[in-house]
């Protein structure tokens, strides 16, 4: 399971965490996409090629990247290809694993790349320092270059075949996840635990942002004594991330606690005992971020595996409160990382004279967001 809950604490700040799915938002994002016919959301162009972008500067795949892998991109990686063999939700989390998590997404842009035209396949390829000839640049100008010398043109028509590519490149990637999400799970990829509810509460009005939240899960095997959890946190560019502060309430023991990449916290807990098949457990836990961190304006769910039901409360604090509070239901992370504007009136949520909002959902569908979003005036 992995996560990230992103809350705002004060008008003008940024944003903490969102539990189950990593979604840093990405640069220049688009506006949320309509729901197509089928009510599943659109995968949006504009954020798949904003990501691929982002991959291009320095030593492109080859440099450190794991704090800058999007999360449509880090689907991606993790997906259930036939290629790699990798199940969904495989994208590793361990610092020691940032190598891999480069070599499982370039394995897959290679093979995507190699349905484009073969110019276009080598000037993306070779942007992304993924192409032989380029992977010892260590620069996007370099690499530019070089993609200028095998057309015989100068940068600026090279850049422009860049960008053609890149954007062929993000539609056969929006081609993939779409397939890929619509694609029932391999018996091997089945879930050991899925989460029979989940209850959150939100606190914006005290000294610390917290998060408290309780869930009950329900193993689908014998033995299950350990559950190994992730959590991400959204960081504007340019800026440090300041350690969560974690705390079991009760429910188990947390005996390990990892910073991992950029935007990512990974977390173990032990249970009291081992759980046998179809055995509830309820565990609760406190979620602090460091006093003056900035915070994002919405708290999501954006669960990885099976979730019957939600319930979010956030309470604000009454001597600020939100101009709007709109409820996420099924977004894609893009929809609501990029929301500008005013809520449809069928979005609003009341907060009530306390400064509370609250939601609840059920039947949440995997890698779609679900919670609470606000607006200041």
């Amino acid at each position: 399971m992995k996560g990230d809950i992103r809350v705002t604490p004060s008008p003008g700040s940024g944003a903490v965490p969102e539990p189950e799915r990593a979604a840093a938002p990405g640069p220049e994002q688009a506006k949320p996409d309509a729901l197509p016919a089928s009510g599943q959301p659109a995968i949006d162009l504009a954020a798949i090629t904003a990501e691929i972008q982002a991959l291009r500067r320095g030593r492109g795949l080859r440099g450190d990247v794991a704090g800058r892998i999007g999360p449509l991109l880090r689907e991606l990686a993790g997906g259930r290809h036939a290629e790699g063999g990798v199940a969904a939700g495989a994208v590793p989390a361990a610092h020691d694993d940032a190598a891999q998590l480069r070599r499982m997404l370039g394995s897959r842009l290679e093979v995507l790349a190699g349905r484009l035209p073969e110019d276009l396949r080598t000037a993306i390829l070779a942007a992304l320092a993924l192409h032989p000839a380029t992977v010892n640049m260590r620069t996007y100008e370099l690499r530019r270059e070089w993609v200028a010398r095998q057309v015989e043109r100068v940068a600026r028509t090279a850049e422009r075949r860049i960008d053609e590519a890149q954007f062929l490149l993000a539609q056969e990637i929006a081609g993939e996840l779409a397939r890929e999400r619509s694609r029932p799970a391999h018996p091997a990829e089945l879930e050991s635990w899925y989460i029979k509810s989940f209850r959150a509460v939100f606190l914006l009005d005290g000294e610390v942002t917290e998060a408290v939240e309780r869930r009950v899960i329900v193993p689908s095997v014998d033995g299950l004594a350990e559950l190994d959890l992730a959590l991400d946190v959204p960081v504007d560019p340019g800026r440090p991330r300041s350690p969560l502060r974690l705390q079991m309430i009760k429910g188990g023991e947390l005996v390990r606690v990892e910073e991992l990449a950029r935007t990512r916290t990974r977390y173990l807990i032990r249970l009291p005992h081992p759980l046998s098949a179809g055995e509830a457990h309820e565990y609760e836990m406190r979620i602090q971020a460091q006093p003056g961190d900035p915070l994002r304006d919405y708290y999501v769910f954006r669960p990885e595996r099976r979730c019957d039901a939600f319930e979010l409360r956030v309470r604000f604090d009454r001597r600020t409160l939100p101009a709007w509070v709109r409820r996420v239901a099924g977004e894609d992370v893009h929809s609501y990382t990029s929301f500008e504007g005013l809520p449809a009136a069928g979005q609003l949520v009341a907060v009530d004279p306390t400064g509370e909002a609250s939601e609840s959902f059920s039947r949440l569908r995997p890698h779609y967001g679900y919670g609470l979003q606000w607006g200041w005036p």
